[in-house]
């Protein structure tokens, strides 16, 4: 009987005992999530609920040369690749607005961005460069009139 009482005092407290734990529980996965304009350069990490099992990055034209850029915890992937089962992705320049998407399955995977070769979203002094020759268009114009 005391060999009996020494086993249960020795033995249980390796024994997981309380009833309302069902087994282990699998760590959440954690994403950017943030929201940015003209960049893919945000960070926030943060904890997915636990039936989202995605990262995504999204990004959306809004003018020529002006794009959003959205990074999520997602249940689902918005982007459908039979064969690229970790590491989804796809670039989409012209005629639609919608530019980019990117899902993954690991932590802190969405920090990934397209190679956009398009010189309106690198060039940011080209328009003012432009608006700078309009005006000596129009003094010129208006000195060659008197």
């Amino acid at each position: 009987m005391i060999l009996f009482a020494l086993l249960l005092v020795t033995d249980l407290p390796r024994v997981e005992t309380n009833v309302t734990v069902s087994g282990k529980q699998a760590a959440t996965l954690k994403c950017h999530v943030c929201e940015i304009e003209n960049s893919f350069g945000c960070t926030n990490p943060s904890n997915c609920p636990r039936d989202f099992h995605f990262c995504t990055s999204v990004a959306v034209r809004i003018y020529p040369r002006f794009f959003y850029v959205s990074k999520q915890c997602s249940r689902y992937c918005p982007v459908s690749a039979p064969f690229a089962p970790g590491l989804k992705s796809f670039v989409l320049v012209e005629p639609m607005p919608f530019l980019y998407a990117h899902c993954c399955s690991e932590f802190l995977c969405n920090t990934q961005e397209p190679n956009i070769r398009e010189p309106e979203f690198r060039e940011g002094g080209r328009a003012s460069r432009l608006r700078s020759s309009g005006a000596w268009l129009a003094a010129f114009l208006t000195l060659s009139s008197v």
